[in-house]
């Protein structure tokens, strides 16, 4: 999930979603509320951490994080040296998850809604133009980090496609490779909070309707295909 998040034009939950552990995901990261906070405070220690998962989110947080570190590197070589081939990569890698449970759909009546609704949100994003800065300041990070983090939760939007749109993709992708702290913790307190405020409403989706959610996601990571093209072409 943490190089997914780095490659523009893939999104870390669709790996989620194609590992089987989106739904646990959600669960965890909306068990922290004020109530999870009383309970701490009364030292409620062993409580709080089996209300939010914590040995499933510890270890896929270190995972992200080491990933994000190791491969930032990496990812930027390909994507300046390899394009196509990391983009046909990308590409083949997401038309193959929609044939996998549980993003695999029938044809239904959510389904068609599902491919309106997310075909209207990608054409939008398509066809938005590039931002370009010489410089960004902290709060613009942060706001970066408050709209990008969706990309965590919502499979099919990339948010490093979404730091491409917004310009702050160079910076973020030097702050990591170059261990820049101010620049990093701007974009982690944004996308923080951009993390509890959306992932409440898509645990809701998903108690209230999940097959028109999951038909969503199906259109995301289809219509976000040719997104990936789009990004740094």
């Amino acid at each position: 999930m943490g190089a997914a998040e780095i490659i523009p034009g893939i999104s870390g939950g669709t790996i989620a979603l194609i590992l089987g552990i989106y739904k646990r995901l959600i669960i965890a990261i909306s068990s922290i509320d004020k109530n999870l906070l009383k309970k701490l405070l009364k030292f409620e220690y062993t409580n709080v951490w089996n209300i939010i998962d914590g040995n499933f989110l510890i270890f896929l947080g270190l995972g992200m994080i080491s990933s994000v570190y190791i491969l930032s590197n990496l990812i930027l070589f390909l994507m300046l040296s390899f394009p196509i081939f990391l983009k046909s990569f990308l590409s083949s890698l997401l038309f193959s998850s929609l044939f996998i449970e549980p993003l695999k759909q029938e044809f239904r009546k959510e389904l068609i809604i599902g491919l309106l609704i997310s075909g209207s949100l990608c054409a939008v994003i398509l066809f938005l133009p590039s931002a370009t800065f010489d410089n960004v300041t902290g709060f613009y990070i942060f706001i970066s980090g408050f709209i990008a983090i969706s990309a965590l939760v919502v499979p099919g939007i990339s948010g490093s496609f979404i730091l491409v749109l917004l310009g702050s993709y160079p910076f973020l992708i030097e702050a990591v490779s170059n261990l820049d702290v101010f620049r990093i913790s701007y974009f982690l307190v944004g996308a923080l909070l951009g993390l509890f405020t959306i992932v409440r409403v898509i645990r809701k989706f998903y108690e209230e309707n999940e097959t028109q959610l999951l038909s969503i996601f199906f259109g995301l990571v289809l219509f976000s295909i040719p997104l990936i093209w789009k990004a740094n072409s």
